[in-house]
């Protein structure tokens, strides 16, 4: 079975959805693993990062190929649709000119939004309450059952979740062995993470015991908290900038000091450079200027991937 792992922040702008994909990479490059990126943001950014925003649009609406919503549609028509359909093979770009054969990504779609009303209103009738708690766990299931379908086929899955707790994410954490949060070394992005982790407690309370109401076979397992990952440091020898380094361990003192991932991202133009054209921060030699700061950003996402190796067991 896989690791998977939702990517979550209330806050936006804190590299998110770069930082999920370079973990993809990572993972595959420096340890071999095979990862499935699921786009569930319906701002669809890991969609255009992972194959291009020229590749996605013809895709997603001038071929009317399938996405996130393919699956979503086929839970509302009682029609499933086949995961294998959904999943895009070897179109991840890894450099120039080359795409990742060991990972894959599953595309989001604008209409993902519209369909979380959808699902708000969707009441299906049993014949007591127990049944109707069956149901609703049902909904809330619709990426895991995508996940268990493709499960031999993956090291790690990982999804990218918008910056909400409406029932499409919701979905995601129900399907998830761990969450792990990016954040930027600022009040605004970590003020946040401890309603995150109270919110996931709660959450792991309620459908513990709506499992276990509905009398379904074995057991609800906890989404645990994977850990925080800071990203766009700023640095002065080797080391986080005085300002930066006081909000990372205003941090570890009021979550706990392995709450924060050891490793970092620092700041810089390599890895936006990279995502312009596509491209994972790995492949620097191939962008056309910030070599030198790709180089370093992409050590520095190297170190994290093999600390979330070590995390995500």
């Amino acid at each position: 079975m896989p690791k998977v792992v939702s990517m979550i922040n209330w806050k936006g702008g804190v590299g998110k959805t770069t930082l999920t994909l370079h973990l993809a990479a990572g993972l595959a490059l420096r340890h071999s693993k095979k990862v499935l990126l699921i786009d569930l943001d319906p701002q669809c950014n890991l969609s255009f990062l992972a194959i291009g925003a020229s590749p996605y649009i013809s895709h997603t609406y001038k071929k009317n190929l399938s996405t996130l919503k393919t699956i979503f549609d086929g839970y509302f028509d009682r029609n499933p649709a086949d995961t294998a359909d959904v999943i895009l093979k070897q179109r991840v770009r890894s450099s120039a000119g080359k795409v990742f054969t060991n990972v894959d990504v599953i595309l989001s779609h604008q209409e993902l939004t519209l369909l979380d009303m959808k699902l708000a209103r969707e009441k299906r009738s049993g014949k007591d309450h127990r049944e109707e708690t069956k149901f609703e766990i049902e909904k809330i299931s619709i990426i895991k059952t995508v996940i268990d379908s493709v499960s031999e086929e993956y090291d790690y899955v990982l999804i990218d979740c918008p910056p909400n707790v409406n029932l499409v994410t919701q979905s995601a954490f129900f399907a998830s062995d761990y969450y792990v949060v990016p954040a930027i070394p600022d009040f605004l992005s970590t003020v946040g993470i401890a309603l995150i982790n109270q919110y996931m407690d709660q959450f792991n309370k309620d459908y513990q015991s709506m499992w276990t109401y509905s009398g379904l076979p074995g057991s609800y397992s906890n989404t645990k908290f994977g850990g925080i990952i800071f990203n766009m440091v700023d640095e002065y020898g080797e080391r986080p900038k005085k300002g930066h380094t006081k909000i990372i361990n205003n941090t570890k003192s009021e979550l706990g000091s392995n709450s924060v991932f050891k490793n970092y991202i620092t700041d810089g133009d390599g890895i936006s450079t990279a995502s312009e054209m596509n491209l994972p921060v790995y492949a620097f030699k191939d962008l056309p200027r910030a070599q030198q700061n790709a180089s370093k950003q992409a050590d520095y996402m190297g170190e994290v991937v093999d600390e979330f190796i070590t995390r995500i067991v």
